[in-house]
């Protein structure tokens, strides 16, 4: 279940019309809340943005699929946010920080597709900008976006050839994500 789960949890770049309510983003938060930490500090805090109008404040300063020249149109977008900020009161050394926010956005992801959506990790995002859109206090820094909403691609995993990792689109707009053989990840058994 959970290799399935893990599977099938793709970047979402492309999303339909329903909308996430409010009490499926606490059930997501749910999953955040019991996440691992770095000293069990939980210094990472988060915004969601389910409004329309801060919605459309939001998707503006993001930057999709850094390896195609394509982004979602605007009836593409998510239909929520979750910003990952950083919490400048407990502060982590920086790996610890990257460390849990991984940890906490995977869960996202897991729970989100767990509940029919989609989901995207954004790391190319004005973080100043965002800052002020959503008016985020000073003792917070935004770090990552988790977009999510009902997928509207199609998303396939496929085998590397020729050493070539870059996902790509077909002329259907078919998402294709090659992904290594095992073989190449484990160096060696002991």
């Amino acid at each position: 279940m959970i290799y399935e789960l893990i599977k099938n949890t793709r970047s979402v770049r492309s999303f339909g019309e329903k909308r996430i309510s409010k009490e499926e983003i606490k059930e997501i938060m749910e999953c955040v809340r019991l996440s691992g930490a770095s000293r069990n500090l939980q210094g990472i805090k988060y915004i969601t943005v389910i409004k329309e109008d801060n919605l459309k404040k939001v998707f503006p300063l993001t930057h999709w699929a850094g390896l195609l020249s394509w982004n979602p149109s605007e009836s593409e977008s998510p239909s929520a946010y979750i910003i990952m900020c950083s919490d400048k009161n407990l502060p982590l050394p920086d790996k610890s920080l990257y460390c849990d926010i991984g940890i906490a956005a995977q869960n996202i992801m897991l729970k989100a597709k767990e509940m029919g959506y989609g989901g995207c990790m954004i790391g190319n995002f004005d973080k100043n900008k965002v800052k002020e859109a959503m008016n985020i206090a000073d003792d917070y820094q935004a770090e990552l976006i988790v977009a999510l909403g009902e997928p509207a691609e199609e998303i396939k995993i496929v085998d590397v050839k020729n050493g070539n990792i870059n996902y790509y689109r077909d002329e259907n707009n078919v998402h294709y994500v090659p992904k290594r053989a095992l073989s190449e990840l484990i160096i060696d058994e002991k």
